[in-house]
């Protein structure tokens, strides 16, 4: 990939898929083909970032050019640095102010621990806020006249949410409710915590003593998540659970397995963050909801359940804790710093286009 007109940078990550769990080492190689005679740097560096992006409705008071006044009511959107650090890649030796580097090829290592505590990568997403990201960029710092070359890499990053650890994560979830019809749903999920891909079961008990027709019972699983002012509810699933059209009996015992999507889903959390003198909560939970459709006027009903969702469990094959070879020139803590963010960082979309390329 790319970081200018005249040289190429590869980065190769320990995980080829770039998941990390919090408190894990990311470590790498970093390749790069100099094709200029000669290259002055002032460092070499890479920088892990996490952010967090919320919107706001805001009020604004304007003249048109009649000078009549008028307010506007707009959408502000902020992206707010939870975590930079900075690890040295190459430095100047010793009595020298640049690197200097030749026609040809280098490759550096490199490694770093991610703090202990911090919020997930908000996925699945349909939307382009709130959002939570995490990326690390690469730097060639050149000369204050000239450009810097940055290629940037998107990460995924979860906190271990374990669910032998979490109140309810193990334990039977029971419902319960009714229509002014006297239908009656009531069941309970079999365990209250499940893991991406795997089977959420439930017991269900419908009581209809009235016989009337139930058309179907939709199950829907969606997971809420609010990031500072911004709230967004994702839908994971939503379908029909299967031989129930159309019911008329007065009662039915069933249970329901309702497999998760094959994909990767931000774990049950609750993060805080400090940002210039304000709190930024980041919170992640989900919720599956029956609703029971019934014929006639206002006779639908519905319950609502929380689910919580964990993380894989802790491999033996994870690597253990090693001292970073790279010396840090500024670590982050769990609480979030403050600190200046000089530029806005890159948006999603150009990530993702950056990372295909």
């Amino acid at each position: 990939m790319g970081a200018n007109g005249s040289s190429e940078i590869q980065v190769s990550f320990n995980r080829p898929n770039l998941f990390y769990f919090a408190g894990e080492q990311i470590a790498g190689n970093i390749s790069f083909q100099n094709i200029e005679d000669k290259l002055q740097l002032d460092a070499i560096f890479l920088e892990c970032i996490g952010e967090l992006g919320y919107s706001t409705q805001e009020v604004r008071h304007c003249r048109n050019a009649n000078g009549i006044q008028r307010t506007e009511h707009y959408t502000k959107y902020h992206q707010v640095p939870f975590l930079k650090f900075r690890v040295s890649i190459v430095q100047p030796e010793y009595g020298q102010r640049e690197i200097i580097l030749y026609r040809g090829q280098y490759s550096w290592p490199f490694q770093f621990v991610l703090p202990n505590q911090l919020p997930p990568s908000l996925i699945p997403s349909t939307i382009a806020y709130p959002y939570v990201k995490y990326y690390a960029r690469i730097v060639l710092d050149k000369p204050w006249y000239k450009p810097n070359a940055k290629q940037v890499y998107p990460l995924t990053i979860f906190p271990r949410v374990d669910l032998r650890h979490i109140p309810g994560g193990q334990q039977q979830v029971s419902f319960s409710n009714e229509n002014r019809k006297k239908i009656r749903l009531q069941g309970y999920l079999m365990r209250g915590g499940i893991l991406s891909g795997e089977t959420l079961s439930t017991h269900i008990r419908l009581d209809n003593p009235k016989r009337s027709e139930i058309k179907r019972i939709e199950a829907t699983l969606i997971q809420h998540r609010q990031v500072a002012r911004s709230y967004h509810a994702e839908t994971i699933f939503q379908l029909n659970l299967p031989d129930l059209r159309e019911f008329s009996g007065t009662e039915l015992q069933r249970n329901f397995d309702l497999v998760l999507p094959e994909i990767r889903m931000s774990p049950t959390y609750t993060y805080m963050s400090q940002y210039s003198n304000q709190t930024l909560g980041i919170s992640i939970r989900y919720e599956l909801i029956l609703v029971v459709k019934v014929r006639g006027l206002f006779t639908d009903f519905k319950v609502s359940i929380p689910v919580i969702v964990g993380t894989e469990q802790i491999s033996t094959e994870q690597q253990p804790f090693r001292q970073p070879i790279n010396n840090p020139i500024e670590m982050p803590t769990a609480s979030a710093p403050v600190f200046d963010y000089e530029e806005l960082p890159p948006s999603y979309d150009t990530v993702v286009m950056n990372q295909k390329i």
